[in-house]
């Protein structure tokens, strides 16, 4: 266990990471791609782990001390871990089914190898049973591919960030490589097709193209279309990561001029295997007694920072079932798969709801990359002084009140235990967040909402309502980590010459009552419901607010939060703005938008009733740029509840 200046010294650390990270959170947003990613300081990682459920990397701090990096070795480092994240986030499916996209060529050398050991008469010996040469051959291949995407990542780094190309921070990088086992010397311990495979990393280190053992001729002697064959990789690689180029075209190229050398340097291994029974029925080699086709742990890279290829595959795989996840519920609607006709939904109503649905994909997305983040950092821990330190700076209040004590630690020379200094040792503590958030929508559904207005609102409830659910799922998957449970509920409400209710606060388990509901929002609204009486609405969901719900509210317990959409000003003002005014009191927040073209006389009006006589505005004029509406809707409920968290 850390003692106490070990952990002052982690913590300084980790608020010093945290504050660096903070100011380069641009740099590493354009990198990744990925503005949502938060990046925490971890004492307890050895490696890099990076959590896509969480939106977050977490970085093995203590590492980073004990190797004395500065700031500009911890962004390489970063960097070189994220390279191809933005990639495996487009393409994950690509990513995890690299072994199908190239099993052509593990059927090729499966067949190569069984027709060597039939040749020698061997294939029913219990060691070069298919199972044990078709494994052998599929990690030989997808070793192969992973060298090369660290390759790629490598150059990613130097291609984005010249910084590292720089003689004295390249020198870092080479020292780095060098202390995890990138050295010429680890090449020639190496078989030829996995020296091959290794040497473009070693060349772009030291720049000399390394002896590969055993090779008649270096492979990198050859040129392709009259190039030295590194340099035509090179460059090709490296045009591909300028012009945004990802596993797609960077597998093709490898099938097409790396993995054929690969490959012929890999059969010469093979072809130089002596193979015989022994009596254990064991397939050995000339000269050695492993079993050639053995599936050896991967050349484990000693003392590394970065992810091994297991754990990359991991990373993926979490990375499909969080997309997955996401959609299911979706999808279960494009496919008819629930059937809602009990409540009331046709099939008519769902393909309608789905198509705002898709319309609003990309806004969603951005949504779930905001609420990744909004977890990620709730879940980190507060610091609480606890208990006063005897060193540190003077406390001249603490000196006055203490003033016979120090009169008498003078005289013994004796100053240890004086309670006269300010520092304070800092203990972490939970972070506590409301229980239950409450979200009610209230539209406008009266005749003067024109289809633009329908248009716009049908969009921004679609996509809030769906991404609300979005945001549901992710705090049940972390809930563990929060340490509590949080439910966020919505509901929709209608108003014009009358108010009713279209879509309850529904438990999260009565999941058709609750699509049904979503569903029924956005199809139901059609400017079918008379003048624009908001108050009464506004008045009903106050009342519903019980006595024991006040409480909690105001305790913060609960949350509830009230966002209405309308196309213009109250036909009651004085009544909206006094349900707008209990609503406040009873500590419930409250907007609205106004969208659509209007006249100044209900602008003043929907000021009167939103904005004036308030510490701060309640309303936002929208006004003809309706299609603003779905994106501004979104942003207010994103920054109401990442002020609760």
């Amino acid at each position: 266990m850390l003692d106490l200046d070990e952990q002052a010294l982690m913590e300084e650390a980790k608020k010093y990471c945290e504050e660096f990270l903070r100011k380069e959170r641009r740099s590493l947003a354009t990198f990744t791609g990925d503005s949502s990613l938060i990046y925490i300081p971890d004492s307890k990682s050895e490696r890099f782990i990076l959590e896509p459920s969480e939106g977050a990397l977490y970085l093995p701090l203590a590492r980073f001390l004990d190797r004395k990096l500065n700031d500009n070795q911890i962004m390489w480092h970063i960097y070189y871990e994220l390279a191809l994240y933005s990639d495996w986030k487009k393409q994950t499916e690509k990513y995890l089914n690299r072994k199908k996209d190239w099993q052509k060529e593990i059927d090729r050398m499966v067949g190569y190898i069984t027709a060597l050991i039939k040749k020698e008469g061997m294939e029913t010996a219990p060691a070069y049973e298919p199972k044990v040469i078709s494994g052998y051959v599929k990690k030989e291949i997808l070793d192969f591919l992973h060298v090369l995407d660290k390759y790629v990542s490598f150059l990613r780094v130097l291609q984005l960030c010249p910084i590292y190309r720089e003689e004295e921070n390249f020198e870092k990088v080479i020292s780095y490589m060098k202390e995890t086992g990138r050295t010429m010397d680890s090449i020639s311990q190496m078989p030829k097709h996995r020296a091959f495979a290794n040497s473009f990393t070693i060349i772009e280190l030291y720049k000399i193209k390394p002896e590969i053992e055993g090779c008649a001729e270096n492979p990198f002697d050859m040129k392709v279309l009259n190039e030295p064959l590194f340099d035509f990789i090179h460059y090709q690689l490296v045009k591909g990561i300028n012009n945004d180029h990802g596993i797609v075209e960077r597998d093709p190229f490898i099938r097409s001029f790396i993995f054929p050398i690969f490959e012929k340097l890999w059969k010469e291994e093979i072809d130089e295997m002596m193979l015989y029974k022994s009596n254990g029925q064991q397939a050995e080699q000339l000269k050695g007694s492993e079993n050639p086709f053995d599936q050896s742990e991967s050349d484990e890279i000693p003392d590394s920072l970065e992810t091994t290829q297991e754990e990359e595959q991991k990373i993926l795989e979490e990375m499909l079932k969080q997309q997955e996840q996401v959609s299911v519920s979706v999808q279960n609607i494009i496919q008819g798969a629930a059937n809602l006709d009990f409540y009331g939904i046709s099939q008519a109503d769902q393909q309608l709801f789905q198509f705002y649905a898709n319309k609003m994909k990309s806004e969603r997305e951005q949504m779930r990359q905001f609420w990744q983040k909004l977890i990620g950092d709730a879940k980190k821990e507060i610091c609480v002084k606890k208990d006063g330190q005897i060193k540190g700076k003077l406390d001249i209040g603490s000196f006055i009140d203490f003033y016979p004590d120090f009169v008498e630690a003078e005289r013994k020379g004796n100053y240890k235990n004086l309670l006269i200094f300010n520092r304070y040792l800092l203990e972490t503590q939970i972070d506590i967040l409301p229980e239950r958030i409450e979200i009610s929508f209230v539209i406008d559904n009266s005749g003067s909402m024109d289809e633009s207005k329908i248009e716009a609102a049908r969009k921004a409830l679609a996509v809030t309502l769906l991404s609300i659910d979005d945001f549901n799922r992710y705090l049940k998957s972390s809930a563990v980590q929060l340490n509590q449970k949080i439910d966020v509920l919505s509901e929709t409400w209608f108003f014009g010459s009358q108010h009713y209710n279209v879509k309850e606060f529904n438990d999260k388990n009565v999941k058709e009552k609750e699509k049904s509901d979503i569903i029924r929002s956005i199809v139901k609204l059609n400017a079918t419901d008379g003048s624009t009486d908001d108050a009464s609405c506004l008045k009903e969901i106050s009342d519903r607010i019980t006595f024991a719900q006040e409480n909690e509210l105001k305790s913060g317990k609960q949350t509830k939060i009230i966002f209405e959409i309308t196309d213009g000003a109250s036909n009651f003002p004085g009544l909206t703005k006094e349900a707008v005014k209990e609503l406040l009191s009873k500590n419930v927040q409250v907007y609205a938008f106004q969208i659509g073209k209007n006249s100044k006389a209900n602008e003043k009006t929907f000021n009167f009733v939103w904005n004036e006589g308030y510490k701060h505005p309640h309303g936002a004029i929208i006004g003809e740029q309706v299609e603003k509406l779905p994106k501004e809707l979104l942003k207010a409920v994103g920054k109401n509840i990442k002020f609760v968290f």
